[in-house]
């Protein structure tokens, strides 16, 4: 089952997901799969990613554990800046 970015588009405490994984940019850039409702730090640090949208990367520089990032996103960057949070997916 896929998350419906464009009809279920709102995170809030009624959504969260019941699974999720540490994300992993060992082996480079982490394109986000579309069950991926969320994505949280789980250690703080600078996040790169692409929202699904956009046309460019954003960096949150910084950020604090326990944020959730506030777009859907096709990509977590390991490359072009380089997100140095850990980070951890919320799946539906």
């Amino acid at each position: 089952m896929t998350w419906d970015r464009e009809k279920f588009g709102r995170l809030d405490y009624d959504s969260y997901g019941f699974d999720g994984a540490e994300i992993d940019l060992s082996a480079g850039d982490f394109p986000v799969p579309d069950t991926v409702k969320g994505i949280m730090v789980v250690a703080e640090g600078d996040v790169v990613c692409r929202p699904k949208k956009a046309g460019a990367d954003i960096t949150i520089a910084g950020a604090p554990v326990g944020l959730m990032l506030p777009w859907h996103c096709s990509h977590i960057r390991q490359t072009s800046g380089g997100t140095t949070a850990s980070l951890a997916t919320v799946i539906g």
